[in-house]
């Protein structure tokens, strides 16, 4: 009697803690998926950004990791707060702004939003004294599809430039770009189930610019776009 008391206790408590263990929804544990998510919801994740440079910059080809910690702040009315700081100490690119999301179907949504971006650099050592500052507009248009535990996001970024000071030793230059179409980019995000709060996501990014804030101690700034991929692996903490 007492065995068969005690295997049923173990087996409610067993049921009660299954039970109380979070039901896991990418749409809540995604970065990119354009799903609306609740007024207050504050998600943030940290991702490794491997960039690859176009070899015509620098006379050969370079690439580098740049850290980049993303953060999301749900607002009412399905608009968010979307910001990144992204950096590598010498080069280093910062962007903010809103975005609303609307969900065509509890599986498929689109978003559309803006960011301010802020990139700059500095360069002192080797007998350098150089710092660069530019502004940047960022119009973004995103679509996505999601299963229970993976999502799939797809994004289209414009950039324009609109501010570029250079500091050359103990020169400083007027805004050497004015207001400049810089490329755009094309991008695909994969997140999926990591454990059962956190997610991972897998990202593809075919940027197509003219300057890029990693290739700037080059002092590269040309009048054609370059192919520049980037890839990534996040982590949402």
């Amino acid at each position: 009697m007492m065995w068969k008391w005690l295997t049923t206790s173990l087996w409610l408590l067993g049921q009660g803690a299954y039970a109380q263990q979070p039901d896991f929804d990418i749409r809540e544990h995604s970065m990119y998926l354009p799903a609306p998510q609740r007024p207050g919801k504050y998600d943030h994740s940290i991702t490794l950004a491997q960039i690859y440079l176009p070899d015509q910059w620098l006379e050969q080809p370079i690439s580098g990791p740049m850290i980049d910690y993303k953060a999301n702040y749900a607002l009412p009315g399905s608009f968010a707060l979307n910001g990144n700081v992204k950096t590598l100490v010498l080069a280093n690119d910062v962007r903010l702004g809103p975005s609303w999301s609307y969900s065509l179907s509890d599986q498929l949504h689109i978003s559309v939003g803006y960011q301010l971006g802020f990139s700059f650099g500095f360069l002192r050592s080797f007998g350098y004294n150089n710092t660069i500052r530019v502004w940047e507009h960022h119009p973004i248009l995103r679509a996505g599809f999601n299963f229970k535990n993976i999502a799939f996001t797809f994004q289209g970024k414009l950039d324009w430039m609109i501010n570029t000071r250079l500091g050359l030793q103990d020169y400083a230059t007027s805004n050497i770009t004015g207001s400049m179409f810089n490329g755009y980019s094309i991008a695909c995000f994969i997140e999926q189930r990591l454990t059962r709060r956190h997610s991972i996501c897998f990202g593809f990014i075919a940027g197509f610019n003219k300057f890029h804030i990693l290739g700037w101690p080059a002092l590269m700034i040309v009048d054609h776009q370059y192919f520049i991929p980037e890839i990534n692996i996040g982590f949402k903490l």
